[in-house]
């Protein structure tokens, strides 16, 4: 899945799509570095080393010559030019193999065209930080009108590099993937204990972390005949993701056990006039849509803002 070099690039520097996290990672593995020591010698916290490893945050560059500084105590000759090296020329530098290339998970490969799936590995490995996180949606109820739901959803990158996918709701729980191509984000899930499907298409954020994306996702009611639904979508970004995966995934089960209904004179006036929404003839005699549609253009999907970059931690 490993991007090739572009034209004029030395076969030494860094291919698009294997960012410095995964760099950091293999040498800290390859070394035997723990990142709480490495924390202590930078000069920094913990779970910013977790952040540079996750790919969320890279370090400025004076933390990156003391990070630098650190391994070349553990690894005589290590430079800053050794970041530039390709994974298979700093592997071979440590005297470690080379991870192996990362491949989709096999159902997943079985039904997307193998150039989407290069295409969605390499935005996967560039991008894919800026997604990962619990997330929590917003969008009208179908069962109880007149009140929004929320869902409970977890995104992270996966040892396959592909972006996992975890959805609940009380009983109900998907599984799957969010597969970004172009400026979209496209996600399907199932839940194994009810047999059902959870699509989705948001508007992508390609330059910024995300902490607001807006699209739409397609389902089925509880009813007896499991009738098909479609509703406009919000999904915030509510915490961060740790290196526990295991308790990463038990705290979004734990969370998606909390009441999920908000009545809509609870929800903010813009969102509920975002989400809430006529279609049809009549709709669009008043100058509205004639379908449901996310237009990119009356798109809320956005990255950071100041207020949220004020209050993020130094790197």
């Amino acid at each position: 899945m490993a991007a090739l070099p572009r034209a004029g690039q030395s076969a030494t520097t860094a291919p698009v799509g294997t960012p410095f996290s995964d760099r950091l990672t293999m040498v800290l593995k390859a070394l035997s570095i723990g990142r709480a020591p490495l924390a202590a010698a930078v000069g920094v916290d913990k779970s910013l080393i977790s952040r540079w490893c996750s790919g969320q945050v890279m370090p400025s560059e004076h933390n990156r010559a003391r990070l630098t500084q650190f391994i070349a105590s553990h690894h005589a000759g290590f430079s800053l030019l050794d970041w530039d090296l390709s994974v298979d020329d700093l592997a071979a530098k440590l005297g470690v193999a080379a991870p192996a290339p990362a491949k989709p998970p096999p159902g997943l490969a079985d039904w997307v065209p193998p150039a989407m799936l290069v295409e969605a590995a390499a935005n996967i490995q560039l991008h894919g930080a800026s997604y990962e996180g619990f997330w929590r949606t917003t969008r009208p109820s179908s069962e109880a009108p007149g009140q929004f739901i929320h869902d409970q959803v977890l995104l992270r990158r996966t040892a396959d590099g592909m972006l996992g996918l975890r959805l609940g709701i009380m009983d109900i729980f998907y599984v799957g993937w969010s597969i970004p191509i172009g400026t979209k984000l496209f996600s399907i899930a199932t839940d194994a204990t009810t047999g059902t499907f959870m699509f989705s298409i948001f508007n992508g954020i390609t330059r910024q972390r995300a902490e607001v994306v807006d699209g739409l996702i397609l389902t089925v009611m509880r009813d007896a005949g499991g009738t098909p639904i479609a509703s406009k979508c919000l999904l915030e970004r509510t915490g961060e993701i740790s290196d526990d995966a295991v308790a990463d995934e038990a705290r979004l089960r734990e969370l998606a056990q909390s009441y999920p209904l908000t009545p809509a004179a609870d929800i903010p006036e813009h969102i509920r006039d975002h989400l809430w929404s006529d279609n049809g003839p009549t709709a669009q005699a008043a100058g509205g849509d004639t379908i449901m549609m996310m237009a990119l253009a009356r798109s809320m999907s956005r990255g950071a803002s100041y207020e949220d970059r004020k209050t993020a931690p130094a790197i």
